[in-house]
C-alpha cells in the first residue's frame, strides 16, 4: 500500500469515528457557516466533511443540496493542503485545476471558491470550511483569507471537542466495568481473607495497615483492630529489618510489582516466629497508579523444621550412598588415588575411566579462577578448622565448557597423630541453580522492562566514579532525563502502548553513548547516564544526540508517537564532592530544562539551586500566611456600559509579605494551586467576599474566581451555600467565575454542580473567553450568565481581525442570552472600541484599580471613579 494510500485510509477511519456524517444540523457549525456568508458577502457557506466517493454537507448556508460527488470538488483539492491553510481560488475558470468542473460550467456557476482544511488532533484532514461566489473575486484580501482561517480553527475546535467527548464516554464506560471489577474483586477478597487460616493484610503505600483478617488472633495472638495504622517493620525481627525495609521500599515505589520473603515477626507475647511473607503491589485497574499492596502471612515453623531436617538427612546420604551421589568420590591422601563414580564421569561428559584417578589430575579441570577459594576451604577441613569440607566452583568438561559444581565430603580416617589418611565426599551439578542466581542477581540491579541498569546499580557506579574509583578515573558527567508527553501517550494508547516506548527509547539512549557508559532507567520515565567527558563540549554534543534520538517517531501499533526529552547534566571528577550532591545538581538543572520548556538540556549552574529554594521558601512562607491569615482581598469594580453604573466587583486575591512586599498573584497562584493550598484560600476568598459584598448598596454583585483544582476537590458546593447563608448575602449577587480549564476534566460532574448552584440563583461566568481552543464548545454545554473577553483580545482591538473576533464573541453572547464584559480596557480608544461592538460591561484601569474592601465600598455608593458614558 503506498503512502497517499495509507493516509487516505486512516483519514476516513478518523471521520468515520466522528460518527457524525448524515447527522442532524448542529447550531454550532451552522452559526459559524452564517458568520462566513455575512462576514465575506457570498451566496454560499459550506463545511463540507470529505468521505470516499461523496462530499456530504455538515452545515450549509445558500445551497439546497445536501452533498455532492466527490471527484471534481474543489474540496477534495482543499484537503491536500497543509492543514489550517486557506486554498483560494479567486477565479476559477482561469485555474486549470477547476475551469472543466461541473460546479463551474454547470447549474451551479461557481466563479470564486476558497476552502480551508480541517485537521483533527491527529493531524488527519476530514473536511473543510469553504465560500463559493457566482463572480470571481480578484479582490479576496490575505487579511480575508486570515479571517476565514481563524473561523476554521473555531469549528476545528468543535470537532476536537467531539473528540474529546467520545473519548470521554468511552473511559467513562470502561471505569465503570473496572468499578464492577473491583467491588466483586473485593468481595472475593474479603471472603478469601476471614476464612483463610493465613493473615490477609491490606496495606497503604506509607505501609500503615488498613484491614487485618481475624487469623491474626491465633497465629500472632493480636486481635486485628490492634493492628490497624502500624507499620510492619515495628513487629519484625532487628536483623531482619533492614533487608525488609528494602523490599518494602522497592514494592510501595513500584519497582517491584510482587515479592515473596521470610521474616521473624514478633508474636503478643514477645516470642518470634517465622513467616511466609508474600506481597502483591494492587494497582488502578483505569490509570495504572499504585494504590497499595496486599500482604499474607503464612507461619512456617513446622515447614522449617521439616527442611532442616530434610537438609540433614540429605547430606548424610549424599556422603554415605555411592549410588545414589550425582557423583561420589573416595581419595587416599596419602598416595593421591582417588575412586570416582561412573556418574561423575558423565557429569563431565567423560567415558568412565577416561581420566587418570589421580587427586592432581582431576584437580586440574578446576577453572583457574576458582582454584585458591578451593584450596582453602579444602585446608579449613584437613587442618581441623571446619567440620566438612564444603566448596562450589567451576569443572571443565570434555567438550571444554564448564559446569558449576558442589563438592562436599569428610576426613574418615587420620593417622594417630591426627594427619588426614581418607576422604569421601560428592559433586553435586549446580550449574541450573548458579545460572538462576546470576540472573537473579542481574534482576537485582536491572530494570525489568528495559533491561537497563537500576536506580541500585546506577547509584552503585556513580559513588565508585565520585570516589576515584571508576572506570573514567577522571571527568565525567551525569545526565538526569524526563521524556516529555510520555504520559499523555500512555494514557491515551495504554500501558502497553507506554512500556514499548519506554524499551524503544531506552534501546535508542544504549546507541547513542559509547561503550562502557552507564544508561539506567530510574522509573517511570525517568533515565540517567553517567559519561565519560573531556569538557563541558564533549556532554553537549551527547545532549544534542540525544534530544535527537529521542525525539524520531515511535510506531506504536500503527500510532507514530512523538516525545521529547529534557536533560539536566551536572559535571563531576573523582573525589570532588558526593554522589547525592552530583546528582541533586543535575535534577536541579533538569528543572531548568523543563522550565526552559522542555525538550532541551541545561547545565548546572550555581544559583540554580537558588532558585528551587526560593520556590520551597514561597510554599512554605504561603502556607504560614494561610493559617495566619495573611491574604487580603481588592475588588475591581464592573461598570454597565449603558448606564455608567457599577454592576458589580470581582474578587482578587493580595498577599502582602511581611519581607518581599506585595507578591504578584501570577507567582504565588500557581503554586498555590500546585500544593492544593488554593483550596483553602479559595474556601476563605469565597466566605469574605460574600461577608463584604453583603453590605454593598442595591443588586450590586461580587464575583469570585473558582480554580479547577476546588472542583476537584468534594464540597464546593456546600462550602458556596455555607459561605452565602453565612454572610446573609442574596444567591443571585454571588457570580463564580470559572475558566474552561475547569470542564476539562470532569466536565459532566462539574456541569451539574453549576446547574445545581445556579437553580438555587447564584450566577456563573465564563472567564478569559477566547484563550483556549474548546471556548466555543462550553457555551453549548453550559448557558452562562456571562462571557467574559480576554484582556488579549481588548488590547489588540485596533487590529480589524481581533474586532472581528471580538464581534463575533459578542454576537454569539447574545444569541445565548449572556452579558458580555470586555476586560482590561485602558484607554478611551479601547472603550469606544468595545461600546462599538456591543459588549455590555467593561472592566479595566480606565475605570478603577483593584480598591481595598473600603474604597470598594465608597465606589459602590458613587464617591469614586468615572462615568461609563
Amino acid at each position: 500500500m503506498n503512502l497517499w494510500r495509507r493516509k487516505e485510509v486512516e483519514r476516513l477511519k478518523a471521520l468515520h469515528a466522528l460518527d457524525i456524517l448524515d447527522t442532524a444540523p448542529e447550531a454550532r457549525f451552522d452559526a459559524v457557516c452564517r458568520t462566513a456568508q455575512a462576514l465575506f458577502g457570498v451566496p454560499i457557506a459550506l463545511m463540507p466533511l470529505v468521505d470516499a466517493t461523496r462530499l456530504w454537507f455538515k452545515a450549509r448556508c445558500g445551497l439546497d443540496a445536501d452533498g455532492t460527488e466527490r471527484e471534481g470538488a474543489f474540496c477534495d483539492l482543499t484537503i491536500q493542503a497543509r492543514p489550517g491553510r486557506a486554498l483560494v481560488i479567486r477565479d476559477l475558470t482561469r485555474d486549470e485545476r477547476t475551469a472543466g468542473s461541473p460546479l463551474v460550467l454547470g447549474e451551479l456557476g461557481a466563479r470564486f471558491y476558497a476552502g480551508v482544511p480541517l485537521a483533527l488532533r491527529s493531524g488527519d484532514v476530514v473536511g473543510t470550511l469553504c465560500i463559493i461566489d457566482r463572480v470571481a473575486r480578484p479582490d479576496f484580501s490575505d487579511a480575508q483569507v486570515r479571517q476565514l482561517e481563524d473561523l476554521a480553527l473555531v469549528v476545528e475546535g468543535q470537532l476536537h471537542l467531539t473528540e474529546a467527548r467520545l473519548g470521554s464516554e468511552a473511559l467513562l464506560s470502561r471505569r465503570r466495568k473496572a468499578d464492577e471489577a473491583v467491588r466483586e474483586s473485593e468481595h472475593r477478597f474479603r471472603l478469601l481473607a476471614e476464612t483463610t487460616t493465613d493473615i490477609i493484610i491490606w496495606s497503604a503505600l506509607d505501609t500503615r495497615r488498613r484491614y487485618v483478617s481475624p487469623a491474626v488472633k491465633a497465629v500472632l495472638g493480636y486481635e486485628p483492630e490492634d493492628l490497624i495504622g502500624t507499620r510492619p517493620l515495628g513487629f519484625v525481627h532487628p536483623d531482619d529489618a533492614e533487608t525488609y525495609a528494602r523490599v518494602l521500599d522497592d514494592l510501595t515505589n513500584a519497582r517491584i510489582d510482587q515479592v515473596v520473603t521470610c521474616q521473624r515477626y514478633r508474636r503478643r507475647d514477645g516470642s518470634w516466629v517465622p513467616m511466609e511473607v508474600s506481597q502483591s503491589l494492587a494497582r488502578d485497574p483505569i490509570s495504572g497508579e499504585a494504590t497499595g499492596y496486599v500482604t499474607s502471612l503464612r507461619d512456617i515453623t513446622d515447614r522449617m523444621a521439616v527442611e532442616n531436617a530434610l537438609r540433614v538427612s540429605e547430606e548424610r546420604l549424599a556422603l554415605v550412598l555411592h549410588s545414589g551421589s550425582d557423583g561420589f568420590w573416595d581419595a587416599d591422601l596419602a598416595t593421591g588415588h582417588i575412586q570416582v563414580s561412573d556418574h561423575l564421569y558423565r557429569m563431565l561428559g567423560y567415558g568412565v575411566g577416561e581420566i587418570e584417578p589421580d587427586v592432581g589430575v582431576w584437580g586440574s579441570l578446576v577453572h583457574s579462577d576458582d582454584r585458591a577459594e578451593n584450596a582453602r576451604l579444602l585446608a579449613d577441613h584437613l587442618e581441623g578448622r571446619s567440620e566438612s569440607y564444603e566448596a562450589e566452583y567451576r569443572m571443565r568438561c570434555k567438550d571444554g565448557l564448564y559446569r558449576w559444581t558442589l563438592a562436599r565430603g569428610r576426613v574418615v580416617a587420620r593417622d594417630g597423630k591426627g594427619h588426614p589418611l581418607r576422604m569421601v565426599g560428592t559433586h553435586i551439578d549446580v550449574t541450573r541453580r548458579k545460572q538462576a542466581e546470576l540472573q537473579v542477581a542481574h534482576m537485582a540491579t536491572h530494570d525489568a522492562l528495559t533491561g537497563l541498569p537500576n536506580r541500585t546499580l546506577f547509584w552503585d557506579t556513580l559513588q565508585r566514579e565520585v570516589a576515584g574509583t571508576g572506570r573514567y578515573g577522571g571527568r565525567f558527567a551525569v545526565f538526569a532525563c524526563d521524556i516529555d508527553r510520555f504520559k499523555a501517550i500512555n494514557d491515551t494508547l495504554g500501558h502497553p502502548a507506554g512500556d514499548t516506548l519506554l524499551r524503544t527509547l531506552a534501546g535508542r539512549l544504549t546507541q547513542v553513548v559509547r561503550g562502557g557508559d552507564l544508561v539506567a532507567r530510574l522509573g517511570g520515565d525517568e533515565f540517567a547516564l553517567i559519561v565519560g567527558v573531556e569538557t563541558a563540549r564533549d556532554a553537549q554534543r551527547l545532549a544534542d544526540r540525544v534530544i535527537e534520538a529521542v525525539g524520531a517517531p515511535v510506531d506504536l501499533d500503527g500510532h507514530p508517537a512523538f516525545v521529547g526529552v529534557s536533560i539536566g547534566i551536572a559535571c563531576g571528577s573523582g573525589h570532588a564532592g558526593d554522589a547525592d550532591q552530583l546528582y541533586m545538581h543535575a535534577d536541579i538543572a533538569l528543572y531548568g530544562a523543563k522550565a526552559a520548556g522542555r525538550n532541551t538540556f541545561r547545565f548546572y549552574e550555581p544559583g540554580m539551586d537558588t532558585v528551587l529554594a526560593t520556590r520551597t521558601l514561597l510554599e512554605s512562607d504561603m502556607r504560614q500566611a494561610v493559617q495566619r491569615g495573611g491574604f487580603v482581598l481588592h475588588y475591581q469594580p464592573s461598570v454597565d456600559l449603558a448606564t455608567g453604573t457599577t454592576k458589580g466587583f470581582e474578587a482578587l486575591m493580595r498577599w502582602q509579605h511581611p519581607l518581599r512586599g506585595a507578591i504578584s498573584p501570577s507567582e504565588f497562584i500557581p503554586v498555590a494551586e500546585e500544593t492544593g493550598l488554593i483550596v483553602a484560600l479559595g474556601t476563605w476568598a469565597l466566605r469574605e467576599a460574600c461577608r463584604e459584598a453583603a453590605s454593598w448598596p442595591g443588586e450590586t454583585r461580587v464575583a469570585v474566581n473558582i480554580s479547577a483544582v476546588q472542583f476537584a476537590q468534594p464540597g464546593l458546593e456546600q462550602g458556596v451555600l455555607a459561605a452565602l447563608s453565612a454572610s446573609g448575602l442574596a444567591p443571585h449577587r454571588l457570580e463564580l467565575e470559572i475558566t474552561e480549564s475547569v470542564l476539562m476534566g470532569d466536565a459532566e460532574g462539574v456541569s451539574a454542580c453549576l446547574h445545581r448552584l445556579r437553580a438555587v440563583g447564584v450566577r456563573v461566568a465564563l472567564d478569559d473567553f477566547g484563550t483556549g481552543y474548546s471556548s466555543l464548545s462550553y457555551l453549548r454545554q453550559f448557558p452562562f450568565d456571562k462571557i467574559k473577553i480576554d484582556r488579549s483580545f481588548i488590547a489588540g482591538i485596533g487590529d480589524p481581525d481581533t474586532a472581528a473576533i471580538v464581534r463575533a464573541i459578542v454576537g454569539l453572547g447574545r444569541r445565548l442570552g449572556s452579558a458580555i464584559t470586555a476586560e482590561g480596557v485602558e484607554t478611551e480608544a479601547q472603550l469606544a472600541a468595545v461600546r462599538a461592538e456591543g459588549c455590555t460591561e467593561v472592566q479595566g484601569f480606565l475605570f478603577s484599580r483593584p480598591l481595598p474592601a473600603a474604597e470598594a465600598l465608597s465606589f459602590a455608593n458613587g464617591q469614586g471613579g468615572r462615568e461609563a458614558a
